[in-house]
């Protein structure tokens, strides 16, 4: 089953100006409603020697809620998983037990048959689902930004033909293309008080520090950080764009960003929206450096995604209203990682939760796990400087083995790991504040109760 998308009737022309459905004044207080933050106090921090992090203002107990984000700023699936996840609200074609799954809407293979019939790679578990993303009235709607433009839908078209290209030779460089797409297409359609505009502002916050080098202090544990402590081939005396970013990126990031940046801007280019490519390279830089991978119940992912800041709430659910302080807005991507976390990290469709895992006291610095913490050390560091740029230096890869600290953390580990027996998990098991069984941050299994 296949519908036509009204909106890419448009002229292509017209893709690079402002939109007319969105000259409607723009309430930001909708926006950060939708993107609801549940939390108790928490803040920024920063210091020389490990950059920016986020602590603790009160004590947590186990289980609270920190915070809460609905929905990304932009996002994209894997080409190979496209027609089992709804562009929408994310369901799993493949999850059948979900009370929302319609097997009417699905073929043989559990596909959703919904789609863009222009483009052709975004799918929907629904007829509203579908309305919400691709109807005129999804542009005039200020609660959701979640919109699959006529521009991102051309760019698509001609991207999707472009990925058998041995310049794209991996599947999380497709993934990731495909998501700076998604996030220039709507920015494309900005205005100075429309809600596009507010992801720009967003997205602005994010740390990516490609195109200068005034920030090379950053915590080298910031999530996806491409930190190189260890570049030898850095030289202080060379001025170029190259040397000064070898701080961050090693010399095959930085190539890479060229290339997929100028490519992704002649594509641009052929529909008249002109980006500056250095604009383009720092995207690439923030998704290095602030990018989540979208996960499937298991430990599998299905994409990318990256959130933006969020403003903060004190306890009376009051906007603060110091609006210019950076400590009033805060990214998921801030949560550094650990191998002994205090935190979990919880994905429930578009939304990303982060609650205490364990209790907390004021002034802690708050952690997630970026890995598996069942790996061995020497796998664990060897992954996190493979594909996170940093040596891990928490408690647990610097102790001991062999001290009776160290002895406790792992036992402690092996309490957290997720206990469901039917699938491969590789989840942490939290308990929410209020509640008398663990669940799986990852599978949702609840641990039975003794």
């Amino acid at each position: 089953m296949e519908k036509n998308n009204n909106n890419n009737n448009n002229n292509n022309n017209n893709n690079n100006n402002n939109n007319n459905n969105n000259n409607n004044n723009y309430n930001n207080n909708n926006y950060n409603n939708n993107n609801e933050i549940n939390f108790k106090k928490i803040e920024i921090n920063e210091t020389l020697e490990t950059g920016k992090f986020i602590e603790s203002k009160i004590d947590m107990k186990i289980g609270e809620l920190i915070i809460k984000v609905q929905s990304p700023l932009c996002f994209s699936f894997h080409k190979h998983l496209v027609n089992q996840i709804c562009f929408n609200c994310f369901l799993n074609s493949h999850e059948t037990k979900n009370p929302k799954f319609n097997k009417f809407k699905v073929d043989i293979n559990k596909n959703y048959i919904i789609r863009c019939n222009n483009c052709k790679l975004i799918y929907f578990c629904s007829d509203e689902c579908f309305e919400k993303v691709m109807s005129i009235e999804s542009f005039q709607d200020s609660t959701t930004t979640n919109i699959h433009t006529p521009l991102e839908c051309l760019i698509l078209s001609i991207f999707h033909d472009q990925t058998k290209s041995p310049k794209i030779n991996t599947l999380h460089d497709q993934t990731e293309n495909r998501m700076i797409i998604n996030y220039l297409s709507k920015i494309a359609y900005s205005t100075n008080n429309n809600k596009f505009k507010l992801l720009s502002t967003e997205m602005n916050q994010l740390i990516g520090n490609f195109n200068n080098n005034n920030n090379n202090n950053n915590n080298n544990n910031n999530n996806n950080n491409n930190n190189n402590n260890n570049n030898n081939n850095n030289n202080n005396n060379q001025k170029s764009l190259l040397s000064s970013n070898e701080l961050l990126f090693n010399k095959n990031e930085i190539k890479n960003i060229k290339n997929k940046s100028f490519n992704l801007r002649k594509l641009f280019n052929n529909f008249f929206f002109k980006i500056d490519e250095g604009i383009i390279e720092e995207l690439y830089a923030k998704s290095q450096r602030n990018s989540f991978g979208l996960w499937k119940n298991s430990d599998e992912c299905f994409g990318l995604s990256m959130y933006g800041n969020q403003t903060i709430y004190n306890e009376n659910n009051e906007n603060n209203n110091n609006n210019n302080n950076n400590n009033n807005n805060i990214s998921i991507s801030y949560f550094n990682h650990s191998c002994f976390p205090n935190c979990v990290r919880v994905q429930e469709n578009q939304s990303i939760s982060i609650y205490s895992l364990i209790p907390i006291k004021k002034g802690d610095e708050l952690s997630i796990s970026y890995i598996d913490i069942r790996m061995s050390k020497i796998d664990r560091l060897l992954h996190l400087k493979e594909c996170y740029y940093f040596e891990c230096k928490c408690k647990r890869c610097t102790l001991p083995p062999s001290s009776n600290l160290s002895l406790e953390i792992e036992k402690t580990i092996e309490n957290y790991i997720c206990k469901n027996k039917s699938i491969k998990c590789t989840g942490i098991l939290y308990l929410p504040l209020n509640k008398i069984q663990r669940i799986c941050n990852f599978c949702h299994w609840k641990e039975p109760i003794n």
